[in-house]
């Protein structure tokens, strides 16, 4: 059975490992035997690593251990002991095991711990057979702990990893930062004495679908439009949604610094549970009450998620988001809802965009030009006829011809108020593709914001597709070529380093880039992306100007013929043969996109979309 069977479309998000890049996960996971032990967040890695080998093959050996069987499968299907990649060892069998390549405990993270003293002796044996086991087999260690290590806190005060405040030992709440800090003490003392490599993960309060979170009453209230009551307090705390957890994880096997302690918080996610009761009144204020109830501590505090940060680990999911994709997992992951992104623009974006579509459906019929809709725009026409609902551009695509043939009476065509942008048209500009752009808006990401030159303005992208070799070593010669041609012109652009798996190829492409001026960077950019433009047995296509590139080649007969077909309500171009191309694309295309990466399709740092607020086509 696969995962993805077992689990809800919450669930499948975190499991899917969205927040991670591709290559860590088949670099660093691919083949590897991986010991799992702990309770709610361990069973979160044994279903996130089984996803990855349904979805990428990557053949991880997961094995899950504890004292009991019972209790260590709990809240597990029992269906995994139906697939070769999983099994369970109790500890006396983990014992025999010669070889694993790591070890991931999460001990008490994230549990109600109480005033358990028998949960306390359990956790101290788990950690010091697990400790010997990891000395044994040399197995990389991640041990989780949550920000109770800390105690309880001052006000006002946000704690480092090596910042320890007095723990009174009488108080009721020390009993949970004395457990946690003694397993880390024993962990730390075993890795002394046995020399295996040791990380530790210290998380702030985890949300998410499949674990407890403080506010799990809320959120199921709020899938069931009832009203409720929320305890508040003013006291800072630190939260973190699992996918951003996951992706920690990954970093911390192979490109953290090992030996050290790191905290992991979420992106802009240090508040009080005043200022979350606020957040969600202002998320889900006209579906349901919520009501403030009494003054309430959390057992936690706040903390600092700098150290991993700077490491290259940042976090990718805002509090408010973690908290939508929380109510959505406590629904059963059948919420209908999608995650709110543009602050509440991105209805009026898709008209806007919809409207440049009509334009330049208005142009090409005029002067016969041939295009289709491309990208994620094509995929919505069929997938959703119409705008994919959280897609926040859109993309059309044409043969070099017709490429070249708009791109010489685009502007004379379009209306006021509408601007046709290419290197050519604008100076400040080096993308290698055409854009439309909306005058007097705004719609920058980190990258083009850096460029106040360059009109910025609401976007439409328009792609040509190009002739390519029809042997396998051209296509692969001339893809080579043009991933080097445009790593020439993107870093000279954007005065950067060079960087890809290749040391020797960084240092030509820098050396290039420096000599090179960028106006002959992207004059060898185009010579490369129409080197076969006059080949007239031409049996391949290719993306030399999207990212679809890496994809590779597609035979040139997909874009011979145009269908027409409903997209908002509106007939609309794609190819005649769009399956065989969205699969080129997409695999299968028919499969949403994990939710957590349903928020647009670019982080957007300014938008301002202007007299166009409210802006609707019909």
């Amino acid at each position: 059975m696969k995962i993805k069977e077992i689990l809800n479309e919450a669930e499948a998000d975190w499991a899917a490992l969205p927040l991670v890049e591709k290559n860590l996960i088949v670099k660093n996971l691919k083949n590897k035997t991986i010991v799992i032990c702990g309770n709610g967040l361990a069973r979160c890695f044994v279903y996130a690593l089984l996803y990855q080998n349904d979805a990428k093959n990557l053949n991880i050996r997961v094995i899950l251990t504890g004292d009991n069987k019972e209790i260590a499968m709990s809240g597990l299907s029992h269906d995994l002991f139906l697939r070769d990649d999983f099994e369970f060892m109790s500890f006396d069998l983990l014992t025999e095991l010669s070889d694993a390549d790591y070890l991931i405990y999460t001990g008490v993270c994230g549990e109600e711990i109480g005033n358990d003293i028998e949960l306390f002796r359990n956790a101290i044996k788990s950690s010091e057979i697990l400790a010997d086991f990891s000395a044994k087999t040399k197995a990389k260690v991640l041990f989780f702990n949550d920000s109770r290590v800390y105690g309880v806190g001052e006000p006002h005060r946000v704690y480092s990893e090596n910042e320890y405040p007095y723990c009174d030992i009488n108080s009721a709440e020390s009993f949970e930062t004395q457990l946690m800090r003694v397993l880390e003490t024993v962990w730390a003392s075993k890795r002394k004495m046995s020399a295996f490599d040791f990380t530790t993960l210290r998380t702030g309060i985890i949300l998410g679908a499949g674990l407890k979170t403080p506010f799990d009453d809320v959120f199921r209230c709020i899938s069931e439009n009832k009203s409720c009551v929320m305890n508040i307090s003013l006291k800072k705390y630190s939260f973190v949604y699992i996918n951003d957890v996951m992706r920690a994880a990954v970093y911390a096997l192979s490109e953290l610094e090992g030996n050290t302690a790191y905290n992991i918080i979420g992106k802009n996610s240090v508040c009080s549970t005043a200022e979350i009761f606020a957040k969600l009144n202002e998320i889900y204020g006209d579906l349901t009450e919520i009501k403030s109830g009494a003054t309430k501590e959390l057992n936690a505090c706040a903390i600092s998620g700098g150290k991993i940060a700077t490491s290259g680990c940042e976090p990718k999911t805002s509090l408010e988001i973690a908290l939508e994709l929380s109510e959505i997992g406590c629904s059963n992951g059948n919420d209908s809802r999608l995650p709110h992104s543009h602050e509440g623009r991105l209805s009026y974006i898709q008209s806007v965009q919809l409207a440049y579509l009509l334009e330049l459906d208005r142009i090409c019929r005029k002067h016969n030009i041939k295009y289709f809709l491309g990208g994620g725009t094509l995929l919505g026409a069929i997938r959703h006829k119409g705008f994919i609902p959280w897609d926040d551009d859109a993309d059309v695509m044409m043969l070099r011809e017709d490429y070249d043939k708009f791109c010489k009476i685009a502007q004379s065509e379009l209306p006021q108020g509408m601007t046709f942008q290419t290197s050519d048209t604008d100076s400040k500009c080096f993308y290698e593709f055409a854009k439309f752009r909306l005058d007097d808006t705004t719609f920058a990401t980190e990258f083009a914001k850096t460029h106040k030159g360059m009109h910025n303005g609401l976007a439409f992208d328009i792609f040509c597709h190009d002739n390519t070799a029809n042997s396998k070593l051209g296509q692969k010669i001339h893809i080579a070529m043009t991933l080097f041609t445009r790593a020439l012109v993107f870093n000279k652009w954007n005065n950067r380093k060079a960087e890809n798996d290749s040391k020797i190829q960084s240092a030509v492409t820098d050396f290039c880039k420096r000599i090179f001026p960028i106006k002959f960077s992207m004059w060898l950019e185009k010579k490369t992306l129409t080197f076969f433009k006059n080949k007239k047995n031409a049996k391949y296509l290719y993306d030399g100007m999207g990212r679809n590139i890496y994809n590779g080649v597609f035979p040139k007969n997909c874009l011979d013929e145009v269908i027409y077909v409903d997209f908002e309500n509106i007939k609309m171009p794609i190819p005649k043969k769009y399956d065989e191309y969205l699969r080129f694309l997409y695999g299968d295309y028919m499969e949403l996109a994990p939710l957590s990466t349903r928020l647009g399709c670019h982080e957007i740092d300014l938008c301002d979309i202007g007299k166009y607020d409210g802006y609707k086509i019909f």
